[in-house]
């Protein structure tokens, strides 16, 4: 299983209208543009985590998380079902200093792209950064 970071831009599609139409359970097929990757391709049973950038908008950080059903090639395209607790982070998405210095660990120099390929070691980062995120907002 791979980890992917689908970052999603913040003027073709704003996080009000996201937190509308994404739940979890629902299939979704995105466009694909740009993969940063050493030489992965999604695959079924990954996990993408879905992020938007601090640039472009009022609102960054993680929104959620899914399962890649398919990844169809020939039109690069992902098919993929958010899962718990994707509703709860578009709620409250984890966009804190940890969550940039993350999101700016795996994009690397290349901040500008659509999927990167997350490697193990910050792929443990990602889900203990939500899990410890979750944690903290029963305290809040």
């Amino acid at each position: 299983m791979s980890t992917w970071l689908y970052q999603m831009n913040q003027k073709s599609w704003d996080p009000r209208r996201y937190r509308l139409e994404i739940w979890e359970g629902q299939n979704w097929k995105w466009r694909v543009g740009r993969i940063i990757s050493p030489d992965q391709i999604p695959a079924a049973g990954d996990v993408i985590a879905l992020f938007y950038a601090i640039s472009g908008g009022e609102e960054y950080g993680f929104y959620g998380w899914a399962v890649i059903m398919e990844w169809l090639e020939d039109a690069q395209q992902v098919i993929f079902r958010p899962v718990a607790p994707s509703d709860h982070l578009k709620m409250d998405p984890w966009g804190n200093d940890d969550a940039q210095e993350l999101a700016n660990s795996i994009r690397g120099k290349v901040k500008q792209g659509t999927l990167w390929f997350v490697d193990d070691e910050k792929s443990k980062q990602l889900r203990n950064g939500i899990a410890q995120w979750l944690g903290a907002v029963t305290k809040r």
